[in-house]
This record gives structure tokens, C-alpha cells and sequence, in this order.
């Protein structure tokens, strides 16, 4: 009987402490360092309130290693939810602008409703068709009444 349950014990055991082994050499794996010097400016005009033509986004100091960019339109609603508006993938050709237009994930502009302000945020992420991780990422908020 005393042999039996160590027979148990070991069956459980063994796994969860080779388990437990392999856990630092995951959380150990390489990260790249996050550059904090990637900016976003954000041209909005009137033909942008409530329209599927997205602005022009200018991306500086983008990380070297940057393929291409994904970015995003959220509202902040009063109810502190946040709600995607699209957006879309632009490849980095170098010259940090996404032109206006170009955006078409199912992008909508900002359309608060009449007499109320609403904040909004363009997230633009720096990425890297090695990983699916954001090399870096910006938001460039502001408020459309």
C-alpha cells in the first residue's frame, strides 16, 4: 500500500515539476527593446466627420525594423466603452505618411452625435511581419463635437 501511493504521487509529481521547470526558460525568451521616440501627427478636416475617407497620418522616428504599420479609430463613448471605427495596414515605404484615403478596414470617421463631443483616439502600431508584436505604438487622441 505504502509503495502504491508514492506510485500515485510520482505519476503527478514528475509532470508538474517538469512543468514547473520549463516555466523560466518561457518567460525567458529574448524581447526587443521598445524605441520611445516614434510620433504620430493626425491631419483632420471637415471632409473626415462621418465619412469613410480616412486623414492622412504622418508617422516620425519609426523604428528601423518597421514593415508596416496597423492602425485603428476608437470612440470613447460616455459610458466608458471603447468602440473600433476600422482601420487598416499600411506598409512602410519609408516616408512615415499614410495618405489620406488610405485606411479601408471598415474605417468610418469620428460622428459624435449632434451637440455633444466625443474623444476619439487614432493607435498606430510600428510592426514587424517577424513577430505579431507591436514593435512600438502611438495614440494620437483628440475631441470631434
Amino acid at each position: 500500500m505504502r509503495f502504491e501511493f508514492l506510485g500515485k504521487a510520482r505519476r503527478v509529481l514528475i509532470p508538474a515539476l517538469f512543468a514547473a521547470a520549463l516555466l523560466p526558460a518561457c518567460a525567458s525568451k529574448e524581447t526587443q527593446e521598445v524605441p520611445d521616440g516614434m510620433a504620430v501627427t493626425v491631419t483632420l478636416r471637415d471632409v473626415h466627420r462621418c465619412s469613410r475617407i480616412s486623414p492622412e497620418i504622418q508617422v516620425a522616428q519609426t523604428p528601423a525594423s518597421t514593415d508596416y504599420y496597423d492602425v485603428r479609430l476608437m470612440e470613447f463613448t460616455s459610458d466608458s466603452q471603447e468602440m473600433f471605427l476600422g482601420g487598416g495596414l499600411w506598409n512602410n515605404d519609408g516616408t512615415g505618411i499614410i495618405p489620406e484615403g488610405g485606411l479601408t478596414r471598415h474605417y468610418r470617421g469620428p460622428c459624435p452625435p449632434s451637440g455633444q463631443s466625443r474623444e476619439y483616439a487614432f493607435v498606430v502600431a510600428a510592426m514587424n511581419r517577424q513577430s505579431m508584436q507591436p514593435i512600438s505604438v502611438r495614440v494620437f487622441r483628440f475631441t470631434q463635437e
